[in-house]
């Protein structure tokens, strides 16, 4: 990626989030497009990259919220770690699993904000689950199944997700006999 375009990027990211995702939220659930780019740059660029994509993006959202100084760049951060070191592992696992992996992080990243910011209440538990954050867990992962899509398809590595189980069974590699 050029470095014009990282830049455009972490510039653009936060009015977009604020303005242009306000419209589209779903069930009053705004999606977090910060965590799907950190998810889709480490899952598909590695740990190095999904790092520094969250420590950037976490840093620049808690420069511009009033929340607790220091928490988005922790919880993004460590979802590009742990998406960017996971991705190349689960490269030969089918779509449906991504989509379970990515549901799964983002109900860890929102609980673990919770858990920081408000304490942990065994009985919400089942209330939290249940709403808003299941919720945007579910708009966040149809995001980023659609942007590594479109980052795949950009990229030419149309074999490799192939190959992961999206177009055909997963561990055949295309054009080979079983």
């Amino acid at each position: 990626m050029n470095w014009s375009y990282r830049i455009l990027i972490f510039l653009m990211l936060i009015p977009v989030q604020s303005i242009f995702l306000e419209k589209v939220e779903i069930a009053g659930v705004k999606p977090d497009i910060a965590l799907v780019f950190v998810f889709v740059m480490g899952w598909t660029q590695g740990r190095k990259v999904g790092g520094l994509w969250g420590l950037a993006l976490g840093g620049l959202i808690d420069l511009f919220s009033s929340g607790v100084l220091g928490l988005a760049l922790l919880l993004k951060g460590f979802v590009g770690l742990i998406a960017g070191g996971l991705g190349k592992s689960f490269l030969h696992l089918s779509l449906q699993s991504y989509v379970i992996f990515f549901i799964g992080l983002s109900l860890l990243h929102d609980l673990v904000g919770i858990f920081f910011l408000h304490g942990f209440v065994l009985e919400d538990l089942g209330a939290v689950l249940t709403g808003e954050i299941l919720l945007r867990a579910i708009y966040n992962t149809l995001l980023a199944i659609i942007a590594i899509l479109i980052v795949w398809e950009k990229s030419n590595q149309k074999e490799s997700f192939a190959y992961g189980g999206t177009i055909f069974s997963p561990g055949r590699k295309p054009g080979t006999r079983k």
